[in-house]
């Protein structure tokens, strides 16, 4: 994992606020890292993108018509199903024989999560390994979050419990604070960001510096394209 002065001074910078435009798309921010990343660290960036490519998996799966850009794979390879991950291979296998969840995307993405936190530690890769684990926990929450009042099992949804621990209580109330459900995605978010910059490290030119601009450019472009055509159905489907 060597040191990245070059890339990180090609990167644009970032919007201020939530919802501002970005200089450079976040399609172009991801081919600019996969054009300069090192070799050693391909495989780690792969891992990292491969999030997009679980969610227009899933978009594609519940026939939404809505493609991410910017992810290992082009809308015309998952309709074609070429050079398709080893985790979405195996979904499609264990869909085949009939996946016993009460709804098969999250069994997806507990293999999406499971292959980037397997290649992470393979690689040591310390950014993503917190911030996926704090990731996975925080959907966990939020499942949680949404079921209690209803009769429906949280354990029923839940996607790879770790035996790390986080404190969501503040946030939970922040959260209940909110009525309009736009409001609610931005502290989602903004608690996303903070946990970025906790998780990527003190060297500004590391790999995980890099994986971190990274998932902060893609929060980023979530809420440009809110910005630039309100479409709520889109928004809350867009990744993760």
């Amino acid at each position: 994992m060597g040191a990245y002065y070059f890339l990180t001074s090609i990167l644009p910078p970032l919007p201020v606020s939530l919802g501002d435009k970005l200089v450079t798309s976040f399609a172009e921010i991801s081919r600019m890292a996969r054009r300069h990343i090192h070799p050693a660290d391909d495989l780690l960036l792969k891992a990292q993108l491969s999030v997009i490519d679980a969610a227009n998996w899933e978009n594609m799966e519940q026939e939404r018509d809505y493609f991410l850009e910017g992810g290992n794979l082009t809308q015309e390879e998952m309709q074609k199903r070429q050079n398709i991950p080893n985790f979405i291979r195996i979904f499609l296998q264990e869909k085949e024989r009939g996946i016993r969840r009460a709804y098969t995307g999250d069994r997806l993405w507990d293999l999406c999560y499971g292959s980037i936190l397997e290649r992470a530690e393979e690689e040591g890769c310390r950014y993503l390994i917190d911030y996926t684990v704090w990731e996975v926990e925080l959907r966990n929450r939020m499942i949680a979050l949404r079921l209690r009042e209803s009769e429906k099992n949280a354990a029923d949804y839940t996607i790879r419990p770790s035996n790390r621990s986080f404190d969501f209580t503040a946030l939970v109330s922040q959260l209940d604070n909110q009525r309009n459900l736009l409001d609610k995605e931005r502290v989602l978010d903004v608690a996303r960001l903070k946990q970025i910059f906790h998780c990527q490290g003190a060297d500004p030119f590391s790999l995980d510096a890099i994986l971190a601009f990274i998932s902060r450019a893609f929060i980023y472009s979530r809420w440009e394209k809110l910005m630039m055509r309100y479409d709520i159905h889109n928004f809350l489907y867009g990744g993760g």
